[in-house]
């Protein structure tokens, strides 16, 4: 009898302190101080429902810093157990197979069903056939406009349908010295001098930026349709400038612009939306990227990573399963901040919000058919990271657009060649 006592009373005591004590779970987020705040929304929410696991949210500031952060936690053998990622940026982490794939945990979940995610999204985190990440949205390339400008100055706003004649052409119009001192105090339009910002209007001029998506080998931007395209991009401020200088760049950057009336149209994703909505006295809207010979903007999805060494991976995927699902996701909608990758909530009021700007959300889910992406590599933060520096360089240079794509295949071949390394 004592025996038994005894044994019932071990096991209480050990059930009493499982449940005490908890599972942790950790979960590595980047973004603003608005998108961290609301994360702890979101896991304040999650917690409600499941008060036997804890998430331990680990933010940090920028992309940059995070995957460093990872990927010393990785070489440490304590990464993060969830981390929420761009898919631009998880190729060094797929490339080491150091992630648990959620794709077989979600075909098994009874909560998510892949068949109700964008397959775009979904096929950003695909990795040697296997579903890596769960995409948490499907963000693509717009233009943001200012209604109070267009309406002061007369110019018609941009529509679905234009072309990059009409495009330049409002630019142009946008442009404006209002105080007649001959300095520009209303640039036409900001376009981030970028990789990623540069590749659509190549694409839609039926050009591309890599020799094969799923092999790539090198970048191709050196036949007619990519020069005409980045000739086009970068005469954008060398020969028509209608987008701010070198020093107005460095003085201020384009959102801050932007917000401020100083800029009639800006090329961004969705990451801006809820910075734009903080600003009283801001009329804005959205419409797609103009169209060439064809349509094309860039995807920017970021989706939810475990790590194949966590030790609470069925706990984390509970939160997964929350975060994707019709209580978590809603909740991240209604920020502004993401375009949800599940369809349900996408076309649900906590997206299509008609009380908040822009007032024309239908835009992004109608971009959705005609995104693309780059391809999955380990090394493409950094041949964005070397591009990137000789796109700024020419937009605001005087070099030929000819030589533009020649000097990036240089700069990046070696990267292509050992695709794995980070």
């Amino acid at each position: 009898m004592k025996l038994l006592v005894a044994l019932v009373m071990g096991l209480a005591a050990c059930s009493g302190g499982a449940s005490s004590a908890g599972t942790t779970v950790t979960l590595s987020v980047a973004g603003d101080p608005a998108e961290i705040d609301a994360f702890r929304t979101l896991i304040a929410a999650f917690e409600d429902t499941e008060p036997g696991i804890t998430i331990k949210l680990e933010p940090v500031a920028g992309a940059d810093e995070q995957v460093a952060k990872i990927a010393t936690g990785f070489a440490a053998g304590k990464p993060p157990d969830l981390f929420l990622m761009n898919f631009r940026r998880f190729g060094q982490f797929a490339a080491k197979s150091v992630l648990e794939p959620l794709g077989a945990r979600a075909e098994a979940s009874g909560r998510i069903s892949l068949d109700g995610f964008y397959p775009q999204a979904l096929d950003a985190f695909t990795s040697q056939g296997e579903q890596l990440c769960l995409p948490q949205n499907i963000s693509s390339q717009v233009v943001y406009w200012n209604e109070a400008l267009f309406e002061d100055f007369g110019v018609t706003p941009p529509a679905p349908g234009w072309d990059w004649d009409t495009f330049l052409h409002t630019a142009k119009r946008m442009t404006r010295d209002t105080d007649g001192d001959g300095r520009i105090d209303v640039y036409g339009l900001g376009v981030p001098p970028e990789l990623i910002t540069l590749a659509p209007f190549i694409w839609q001029n039926g050009g591309e930026v890599v020799d094969s998506l799923e092999n790539p080998s090198r970048t191709v931007m050196l036949d007619e349709p990519a020069i005409e395209a980045m000739r086009f991009f970068i005469e954008l401020r060398r020969v028509h400038q209608v987008s701010p200088t070198t020093a107005e760049a460095e003085s201020e950057d384009l959102e801050s612009r932007f917000s401020g009336g100083r800029l009639a149209m800006l090329v961004e994703s969705r990451v801006i939306t809820p910075t734009l909505r903080a600003v009283s006295d801001l009329d804005w809207d959205v419409a797609p990227l103009p169209r060439k010979v064809q349509t094309a903007t860039m995807l920017h999805s970021d989706a939810y990573c475990m790590a194949a060494a966590s030790e609470v991976k069925d706990p984390a995927f509970r939160f997964v399963e929350f975060a994707l699902g019709p209580e978590g996701a809603p909740i991240i909608a209604r920020t502004g901040r993401t375009v949800p990758s599940v369809r349900a909530v996408a076309e649900s009021d906590a997206f299509l919000d008609p009380t908040q700007e822009p007032d024309s959300p239908e835009v992004f889910l109608d971009q959705i058919p005609i995104i693309r992406r780059t391809p999955i590599l380990g090394t493409w933060t950094e041949i964005e990271d070397r591009a990137n520096v000789i796109v700024e360089e020419w937009y605001f240079g005087l070099e030929p657009p000819e030589a533009l794509g020649v000097e990036i295949d240089i700069a990046t071949r070696e990267l292509f060649a050992n695709p794995d390394i980070s």
